[in-house]
């Protein structure tokens, strides 16, 4: 909400986020608002999800390949997230994507296993230094309330998962990114998080 009124602002008065509320049927839902076609934006989405169900087989596999030690049989699951692309219509101003999210599995046993994942990246069409510098330091201010090394941990691992190989560059300038965070522990890996989510209004 916080991150649409602020888009809204840039925007003619009469421009306004469209908002859809869906259900899965599975479990759970989401909202989806949408402003299109306005004079600063041509497109913006600001989505949240918050879903439950039985993890797939074919999820659980990839979970594992990815070092998650899971038991076998049936897995409950909880994820909720915030995401953002936004498109604006000046090529002067950079395209924002950011998107957070918490993973949750009960395991047979009454055990549980969570995480968190996500991140911010701006991707400009024309560089402006100084704006490129403001970006990274409103991120490196979000990190540092939580631990000195994050900022340069989650860039590289930023930089390296937005790099396209065969054109041998990076999705634009970067910015952070992490996944399967669970330590120190939930409640300071979620304040974290929060930081990293409250960083993108004045980052942008």
């Amino acid at each position: 909400a916080d991150f649409c009124r602020a888009l809204e602002e840039e925007e003619d008065e009469e421009t306004k986020f469209r908002v859809d509320r869906w259900e899965r049927p599975q479990g759970g839902g989401g909202i989806t608002c949408i402003l299109q076609d306005g004079r600063v934006f041509e497109k913006a989405g600001v989505n949240i999800s918050v879903v439950k169900g039985v993890l797939p087989p074919a999820a659980v596999q990839q979970m594992r390949a990815r070092g998650k030690s899971l038991k076998e049989g049936e897995l409950p699951f909880f994820a909720a997230g915030v995401s953002s692309v936004i498109h604006p219509r000046n090529p002067m101003v950079p395209t924002v994507h950011f998107n957070y999210r918490y993973f949750e599995v009960q395991e047979p046993g009454g055990t549980t296993q969570s995480w968190f994942g996500g991140g911010t990246d701006l991707t400009p069409y024309y560089l402006d230094e100084e704006d490129s510098r403001h970006f990274h330091r409103q991120l490196k201010v979000a990190c540092d309330r939580h631990d000195p090394g994050y900022y340069a941990k989650f860039k590289k691992w930023c930089d390296d998962y937005f790099n396209i190989t065969h054109r041998g560059e990076r999705r634009g300038i970067g910015g952070i990114f992490f996944d399967d965070l669970d330590d120190p522990d939930p409640e300071k890996t979620f304040q974290f998080v929060t930081s990293c989510a409250e960083s993108v209004i004045p980052s942008y």
